[in-house]
Protein backbone atom coordinates (compact mmCIF):
# COMPACT_ATOMS: atom_id res chain seq x y z
CA UNK A 1 0.00 0.00 0.00
CA UNK A 2 2.93 2.33 0.71
CA UNK A 3 4.15 1.97 -2.90
CA UNK A 4 0.64 2.90 -4.11
CA UNK A 5 0.65 6.13 -2.07
CA UNK A 6 4.11 7.05 -3.39
CA UNK A 7 3.03 6.28 -6.95
CA UNK A 8 -0.14 8.31 -6.50
CA UNK A 9 1.84 11.28 -5.21
CA UNK A 10 4.22 11.08 -8.17
CA UNK A 11 1.31 10.87 -10.60
CA UNK A 12 -0.58 13.73 -8.98
CA UNK A 13 2.53 15.94 -8.87
CA UNK A 14 2.37 16.15 -12.67
CA UNK A 15 -1.17 17.54 -12.67
CA UNK A 16 -1.86 21.23 -13.19
CA UNK A 17 -4.72 23.22 -11.73
CA UNK A 18 -8.22 22.12 -12.82
CA UNK A 19 -11.75 23.31 -12.05
CA UNK A 20 -14.54 20.69 -12.10
CA UNK A 21 -12.94 18.65 -14.82
CA UNK A 22 -11.02 15.44 -15.08
CA UNK A 23 -7.55 14.56 -16.28
CA UNK A 24 -5.43 11.51 -16.75
CA UNK A 25 -2.10 11.94 -15.00
CA UNK A 26 1.10 10.92 -16.72
CA UNK A 27 2.63 7.88 -15.08
CA UNK A 28 6.22 8.41 -16.17
CA UNK A 29 8.42 11.47 -16.42
CA UNK A 30 7.31 13.19 -19.60
CA UNK A 31 5.07 10.25 -20.48
CA UNK A 32 1.46 10.31 -21.55
CA UNK A 33 -1.37 8.57 -19.82
CA UNK A 34 -4.16 7.61 -22.18
CA UNK A 35 -6.19 5.21 -20.06
CA UNK A 36 -6.97 4.96 -16.34
CA UNK A 37 -5.47 1.76 -14.96
CA UNK A 38 -2.56 1.81 -17.41
CA UNK A 39 0.63 0.73 -15.61
CA UNK A 40 4.30 1.31 -16.26
CA UNK A 41 7.43 0.38 -14.32
CA UNK A 42 9.86 3.24 -13.73
CA UNK A 43 13.07 2.63 -11.76
CA UNK A 44 11.71 -0.67 -10.46
CA UNK A 45 8.54 0.99 -9.16
CA UNK A 46 5.15 0.17 -10.68
CA UNK A 47 3.09 3.31 -11.40
CA UNK A 48 -0.59 3.25 -12.33
CA UNK A 49 -2.42 5.93 -14.30
CA UNK A 50 -5.18 7.37 -12.12
CA UNK A 51 -8.17 9.49 -12.98
CA UNK A 52 -8.30 12.47 -10.63
CA UNK A 53 -11.33 14.76 -10.26
CA UNK A 54 -11.51 18.24 -8.81
CA UNK A 55 -14.26 19.47 -6.51
CA UNK A 56 -15.18 22.52 -4.47
CA UNK A 57 -15.87 22.38 -0.76
CA UNK A 58 -19.53 21.48 -0.31
CA UNK A 59 -21.42 19.66 -3.03
CA UNK A 60 -19.67 18.35 -6.09
CA UNK A 61 -20.89 15.98 -8.75
CA UNK A 62 -18.66 13.99 -11.05
CA UNK A 63 -19.22 15.02 -14.66
CA UNK A 64 -21.47 12.76 -16.72
CA UNK A 65 -19.45 9.58 -17.28
CA UNK A 66 -18.40 8.64 -20.78
CA UNK A 67 -16.61 5.54 -22.00
CA UNK A 68 -13.29 7.40 -22.00
CA UNK A 69 -13.59 9.60 -18.91
CA UNK A 70 -15.68 7.87 -16.24
CA UNK A 71 -14.15 7.45 -12.81
CA UNK A 72 -14.13 3.68 -12.47
CA UNK A 73 -12.22 1.29 -10.27
CA UNK A 74 -12.58 -2.46 -10.64
CA UNK A 75 -16.34 -3.19 -11.01
CA UNK A 76 -17.66 0.15 -9.73
CA UNK A 77 -18.15 3.52 -11.45
CA UNK A 78 -18.50 6.72 -9.43
CA UNK A 79 -21.59 8.55 -10.69
CA UNK A 80 -21.69 11.49 -8.28
CA UNK A 81 -20.39 12.55 -4.87
CA UNK A 82 -21.38 15.18 -2.31
CA UNK A 83 -18.82 16.18 0.31
CA UNK A 84 -19.61 17.47 3.80
CA UNK A 85 -18.11 18.34 7.19
CA UNK A 86 -21.38 17.67 9.04
CA UNK A 87 -20.03 15.68 11.98
CA UNK A 88 -16.75 17.45 12.73
CA UNK A 89 -14.75 15.51 10.17
CA UNK A 90 -15.04 15.07 6.42
CA UNK A 91 -17.58 12.76 4.91
CA UNK A 92 -19.18 12.10 1.55
CA UNK A 93 -22.25 10.54 0.03
CA UNK A 94 -21.66 8.92 -3.35
CA UNK A 95 -23.71 7.16 -5.99
CA UNK A 96 -21.82 4.20 -7.48
CA UNK A 97 -22.82 1.72 -10.17
CA UNK A 98 -21.85 -1.96 -10.24
CA UNK A 99 -20.72 -2.43 -13.85
CA UNK A 100 -20.10 -6.19 -13.55
CA UNK A 101 -22.41 -9.01 -14.58
CA UNK A 102 -22.87 -10.22 -11.00
CA UNK A 103 -23.70 -9.00 -7.51
CA UNK A 104 -20.72 -7.34 -5.78
CA UNK A 105 -19.82 -6.19 -2.28
CA UNK A 106 -16.89 -3.77 -2.05
CA UNK A 107 -14.80 -1.60 0.23
CA UNK A 108 -13.88 1.75 -1.30
CA UNK A 109 -11.66 4.74 -0.62
CA UNK A 110 -11.96 8.41 -1.55
CA UNK A 111 -8.54 10.05 -1.30
CA UNK A 112 -8.67 13.79 -0.65
CA UNK A 113 -5.65 15.85 -1.67
CA UNK A 114 -4.59 19.02 0.16
CA UNK A 115 -5.07 22.41 -1.47
CA UNK A 116 -1.68 22.05 -3.20
CA UNK A 117 -3.16 19.14 -5.20
CA UNK A 118 -0.12 16.96 -4.49
CA UNK A 119 -0.21 15.99 -0.84
CA UNK A 120 -2.69 13.40 0.44
CA UNK A 121 -4.70 15.18 3.14
CA UNK A 122 -6.66 12.12 4.31
CA UNK A 123 -8.78 9.23 3.09
CA UNK A 124 -12.42 8.33 3.57
CA UNK A 125 -13.69 4.75 3.63
CA UNK A 126 -17.01 3.41 2.39
CA UNK A 127 -18.72 0.08 1.80
CA UNK A 128 -21.24 -1.17 -0.75
CA UNK A 129 -23.07 -4.35 0.21
CA UNK A 130 -24.55 -6.72 -2.39
CA UNK A 131 -25.05 -4.30 -5.29
CA UNK A 132 -26.72 -6.14 -8.16
CA UNK A 133 -25.39 -6.18 -11.71
CA UNK A 134 -25.94 -2.73 -13.25
CA UNK A 135 -27.42 -1.39 -10.00
CA UNK A 136 -26.63 2.14 -8.79
CA UNK A 137 -26.49 2.44 -5.00
CA UNK A 138 -25.59 5.04 -2.38
CA UNK A 139 -22.35 4.68 -0.42
CA UNK A 140 -21.50 6.74 2.65
CA UNK A 141 -17.82 7.59 3.12
CA UNK A 142 -16.34 8.68 6.45
CA UNK A 143 -12.98 9.82 7.74
CA UNK A 144 -11.86 9.59 11.33
CA UNK A 145 -10.02 12.88 11.06
CA UNK A 146 -9.59 15.68 8.62
CA UNK A 147 -11.64 18.50 7.23
CA UNK A 148 -12.10 19.21 3.55
CA UNK A 149 -9.54 21.65 2.15
CA UNK A 150 -10.88 25.14 1.56
CA UNK A 151 -11.67 26.12 -2.01
CA UNK A 152 -11.24 23.51 -4.72
CA UNK A 153 -9.49 20.22 -4.09
CA UNK A 154 -8.65 17.04 -5.98
CA UNK A 155 -10.01 13.63 -5.07
CA UNK A 156 -9.60 10.08 -6.28
CA UNK A 157 -11.96 7.08 -6.14
CA UNK A 158 -10.64 3.57 -5.58
CA UNK A 159 -12.19 0.15 -4.95
CA UNK A 160 -9.92 -1.59 -2.46
CA UNK A 161 -11.53 -5.02 -2.43
CA UNK A 162 -14.59 -6.59 -3.99
CA UNK A 163 -16.20 -9.99 -3.80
Amino acid sequence: MKKYKVATLIVVAALGSMVLTNAFAANSAGGKCTKAGQTVTVGGQKLTCSLIWVASKGSAAAPEPTKSSSMQSKSFRLESVTFNNDFGSAGATARVTNTSKGTKTATMTLTIFASDGKTVAFTMSGVVNAAGAGQTVTATFMSISGELPSGTFKYQFQVDAEF
